[in-house]
């Protein structure tokens, strides 16, 4: 698909189709300054779909803060978007290094990789596990510590012990080698959104730090040497207060990390004043620790 100017703005937008290294087919949305440098801020999404859109996320504004500086802004998609109830966390890895392999072959070797909600802990996770030198700045916004761990913060004790029949149940069936089928947590979110997936997918996503395959930034976080920003909502109704600073907290190796409140924020870049004030704090964080480079 041809790139399209957008009208009025400084920027040109692109609907991509790249293969992850185990040939499965990827989506992303890249917004290119018309004088593009070599500098690149790839978004990894939050949920357990990973689902680049999501209506309560407005972009838009980050998508222009960073191009209007000199970046080029990568939107991805998870493949667990696609079959959600068999996907397995660990995939995300696979996927944000597909992001970044074609990210370098469109010249973009100096990266930034923003991760919302659950999408920091598979930021964190890639920037451990594949130590990719192309990787200046980590950028955590909205961010939990895990599923499990964020969990702990917010919920009740009746509920914290449901959690934990329900992940005793679905490791049951993974021994049993009946990891395939279904199960169910109710009113996970508040609201009353459940979850559900496979036994082996809902251990992947929503398991304890003793389940081996289970969602961590803070297990991770030690090993992120880059500059490192944890921007988070002051009235965020998911993800609390006390995640930003267990975050925070890890990134013992960071050279510099900063951890910063958007005022009246939820856990939503929600369009209008709050997801400009997230645009704007995050791209000024950016423009001071991972400046954009000359223009080619």
């Amino acid at each position: 698909m041809a790139a399209t100017p957008i009208p009025g703005s400084q920027s040109r937008l692109d609907l991509i189709r790249i293969e992850a290294e185990d040939k499965t087919p990827l989506n992303g949305l890249l917004w290119e300054a018309h004088r593009a440098g070599d500098s690149l801020a790839i978004l990894v999404p939050g949920g357990t779909t990973g689902a680049a859109l999501y209506p309560a996320h407005d972009y838009s504004p980050l998508a222009g803060a960073l191009t209007d500086n000199g970046y080029a802004f990568l939107l991805s998609n998870m493949r667990a978007s696609y079959n959600n109830p068999y996907a397995e966390y660990g995939d995300a890895v696979k996927d944000i290094a597909a992001f970044v392999a074609y990210a370098k072959s469109k010249g973009y070797t100096r990266i930034a990789l923003l991760g919302i909600s659950l999408g920091g802990p598979r930021v964190a996770q890639y920037v451990a596990e594949r130590n990719d030198p192309a990787v200046k700045a980590v950028v955590f916004i909205a961010s939990i510590p895990s599923p499990y761990l964020e969990f702990q913060i917010r919920s009740s004790e009746a509920d914290k012990r449901r959690l934990e029949e329900t992940l005793a149940h679905a490791r049951e069936l993974v021994a049993q080698g009946k990891g395939e089928q279904p199960v169910a947590y109710d009113n996970w979110f508040p609201g009353g959104v459940s979850v559900m997936g496979t036994a082996k997918a809902l251990i992947s996503f929503f398991g304890a730090p003793s389940d081996s395959s289970a969602p961590s930034s803070i297990k991770y976080g030690p090993k992120i040497t880059v500059p490192a920003l944890v921007i988070h909502g002051e009235k965020d109704e998911l993800a609390l207060p006390p995640n930003a600073h267990k975050l925070y907290d890890s990134l013992t190796a960071s050279p510099q990390r900063d951890l910063v409140w958007v005022k009246g924020a939820s856990h939503f870049l929600t369009p209008g004043p709050l997801a400009e004030s997230y645009a704007r704090e995050t791209t000024g964080w950016l423009v001071k620790n991972f400046p954009a480079s000359v223009h080619r």
